[in-house]
């Protein structure tokens, strides 16, 4: 499996990787994106991508 993490303090909630996620695993909770369905990640780095302030890693 793969696990995604979101560091809080970069985080700014803007949601731009829950968006940009096809699988849909991101969401926002008060705030601050989690991933919700990480057993549906398939690694392919679109979040990290999308976020212009380093808040997401995925590693495989």
């Amino acid at each position: 499996m793969v696990f995604v993490a979101v560091y809080e303090k970069n985080c700014t909630g803007c949601g731009s990787c829950v968006d940009a996620c096809p699988n849909d695993i991101l969401e926002l909770k008060d705030g601050v994106t989690f991933p919700a369905r990480m057993d549906s990640c398939q690694y392919c780095m679109t979040c990290v991508g999308s976020c212009d302030h380093g808040a997401i890693k995925v590693f495989p």
